[in-house]
Order: C-alpha cells, then structure tokens, then sequence
C-alpha cells in the first residue's frame, strides 16, 4: 500500500507550493461561493482545469482520485437517499403493491429517479471542484505555513478593525483565533493519516477489505481521532 493519505502535504518547488498560505486559505470561501453560485458547466470546466493543474504539479492520477474520497461519499450517501425514499414513495402511495412480482420494476424505477436526479448531479460535480481546490492547498501547504497563515489574517483583520488611533505593529496584536482555526483545518488531513495507518495494519494482519473491516476499524479511528485531538490541545496549551 502507498504511504499517500489523501489530504496529505506533498514536497515540491512549484509556483503553487511557493504562493503565501494565507492566499491559498483566502481563495478557497471566495472560490467555493463562486462555484455554487454559478451553473454546474461552470464546475464541470474548473475540475478539468484543476485536474490539468495538477498534472502539471506532476501530481499522481491516484493522489489526485484519493482526495476525492469525501465526494465519492457524499455522492453514494445522496444516491442511496434518494433511492430509498423513491422505493417507500412507491409502494406508500400506492403506485405498486406490495408484492413480490413488483420488487424488481420499483426497485428499477426507484434508480432511475434517483441516480437521474439533477439537483443532486449537479451539488454532487460543484462538490467535486471545491473539493479540488482543497486538495491543492493541503497538497501544496504545510500545517505550519496553513497556521502561520492563519494569524497573518487574523492579524491584518484586528488591525484593521481596531479603534485605537495609534499605529499598532503586527508584534503588538497577538492572534487569539489562529491556533483554534488552524487545528480545525489541519485536523482534516490528519484523520485520513490516521485511516490510512489502521488501514495498512489491517492489511499487514492479512485483513481483507470488507464490512468487517470497516465495522472494525471505524471506532478505532473515533478513538485514536479524540487521542490525537486531546494530544494537539495539551501540547497548545503547554507552548502558551
């Protein structure tokens, strides 16, 4: 198995990987409220491009398809919704009866609605390019450039909204904010790090890919997650 975990930072000495963390942080809201606010053909063109982009990053088909891991599902989550809530609108109000005959043209009915739905099609390919650009500023940015990021624009934000007359320097406003942000931020990466590890220790127990092994590893991952989280806390408050 590979070491890659999806969301994971990648070496590199490319134009993205040299940009200030705090515009990477900033593109991202303003990107993803573009996105949703436009068509979905809009999103559909931005996920070539960023799919070019990243190739050009001389990032791996399979880098690039790990991360979309969040978005395959989310997709699976809606479409089995909606599936499911067609096949109870059919036989609830009566379109089918409730016999054996009609399990197979109301469960085929029932896919057909769902998986042709375009409200969800559409959310499901808006999803995927913000999704993108996310994975392009974890793939480019360390957590220390993503926190240090952080307080910079915080910073600029308090000085701006600050009432003082004076002129207060950048070393006069400490960042309250910063250090809760960038661990929210940070923490995403770090959960797929630690699913990618359960995960190479179930195969090197010769484990299978399977519903066990999800059912086995999922509340380990809950557990090792509020460890890591507990450990990230007692270590911000020991450097205060």
């Amino acid at each position: 198995m590979t070491n890659y975990s999806a969301f994971s930072y990648k070496p590199g000495k490319t134009f993205v990987h040299k940009l200030p963390a705090q515009l990477k942080i900033l593109f991202i809201p303003f990107f993803n409220i573009l996105i949703f606010s436009l068509n979905w053909h809009v999103a559909a063109v931005f996920i070539l491009l960023q799919f070019i982009l990243f190739f050009l990053l001389k990032f791996t088909v399979r880098e690039q398809t790990t991360d979309l891991t969040p978005v395959i599902w989310y997709a699976a989550f809606m479409y089995l919704i909606g599936f499911f809530s067609e096949l109870y609108m059919i036989f609830s109000n009566g379109i089918l009866e409730l016999i054996p005959a009609n399990i197979l043209p109301a469960l085929s009915e029932s896919a057909k609605i769902a998986f042709g739905d375009e409200k969800t099609q559409n959310f499901v390919v808006k999803f995927c390019a913000c999704n993108q650009s996310a994975s392009l500023m974890f793939k480019t940015s360390t957590s220390l450039e993503l926190k240090h990021g952080i307080e910079s624009i915080e910073i600029k934000i308090r000085r701006f909204l600050s009432f003082r007359w004076k002129e207060i320097s950048d070393s006069q406003i400490e960042p309250k904010f910063s250090v809760v942000i960038s661990m929210f931020i940070n923490f995403l990466p770090a959960v797929f790090k630690i699913w990618n590890q359960l995960k190479k220790s179930w195969a090197a127990r010769n484990g299978k890919v399977s519903l066990r092994m999800y059912l086995v590893l999922l509340p380990v991952l809950f557990s090792v997650g509020l460890k890591y989280a507990s450990d990230s806390a007692k270590a911000v408050c020991v450097r205060q």
